[in-house]
């Protein structure tokens, strides 16, 4: 059934439909809003979370990679398997192995601080050592090979020994060698010490007087007149020094025949200047 309305009704009916729509636009709007904010909210914690996860996952990883290394670490510079207690040598025929070993400095060392130039230079400074080369093999085996100097002349000085090589330069005298030519120094008071250098004339002169007369067993030396030997006549030659041992010989023998000759028996013949050759009864 119809129901009258009067046009004051009317107007009223349409501000409280418009008012209603108002309120319905408004909480539609309102939850529109709030929903899109929520998802947004949702968004960003949920960005947040991942970036925290994946800074909190590296920070495990950085840990675990440190805390490995350290372990690692650990076991190499106190496992015993990495310190070196001794070392592979090539034979020698002079410098005792010991020596060596000592003058390395590698004792008691892990092989991780060792430097290898290092050690060759240390061994290498030994008095009688030209050189020397190391190599290493893991874990903790060091192998050394020694070059040794080569000794060609005794000398004998003030009660003391030492050997000199083809350079005129001294070094220890190790052990006795029966073929080694010995030079005793007549007017020293002080013996020779290590790393000296002897005049090289003195070693030429030895040396070819020990290749042109083989049953020389020893030589004497002075400053004044240089190398001689006591000649098995019961005199004694003198020849200087120097590489000009063959005509000084030559020289030497004709004076000889000479003064046997005439009966001349001298206490010494002295033919350091080859030109002017003398003898003293």
């Amino acid at each position: 059934m119809p129901i009258s309305r009067t046009p004051r009704d009317l107007d009223e009916a349409r501000k409280k439909r418009k008012i209603n729509k108002r309120r319905i636009r408004n909480g539609n709007r309102i939850k529109v809003e709030k929903n899109a904010f929520a998802r947004r909210t949702g968004k960003i914690k949920s960005f947040k979370i991942s970036i925290l996860l994946d800074r909190v996952g590296w920070r495990f990883a950085s840990i675990g990679i440190i805390t490995l290394f350290g372990l690692l670490l650990g076991h190499v510079v106190t496992n015993e398997n990495f310190f070196v207690d001794s070392i592979e040598l090539v034979s020698t025929k002079y410098v005792p192995g010991d020596e060596i070993y000592r003058a390395s400095g590698v004792h008691g060392m892990n092989v991780f601080w060792i430097n290898p130039a290092a050690v060759e230079s240390k061994i290498a400074s030994i008095p009688g050592v030209k050189n020397a080369v190391v190599e290493f093999e893991w874990p903790a085996t060091l192998y050394v090979e020694v070059t040794e100097k080569e000794p060609i002349i005794l000398w004998k000085q003030a009660g003391k020994s030492v050997w000199v090589d083809e350079y005129g330069k001294t070094f220890p005298a190790r052990q006795h060698l029966n073929w080694l030519l010995p030079i005793t120094v007549d007017d020293a008071t002080e013996p020779l010490g290590i790393d000296e250098q002897i005049p090289i004339d003195v070693l030429e002169g030895a040396r070819q007087l020990k290749t042109l007369r083989p049953n020389i067993e020893l030589l004497h030396y002075d400053i004044g007149q240089g190398l001689s030997y006591q000649d098995g006549r019961d005199w004694r030659g003198y020849f200087g020094t120097g590489n000009n041992m063959g005509t000084k010989l030559l020289v030497y023998e004709t004076l000889i025949e000479n003064l046997m000759s005439r009966g001349i028996w001298p206490k010494v013949i002295s033919v350091v200047e080859p030109g002017t050759p003398f003898h003293r009864e």
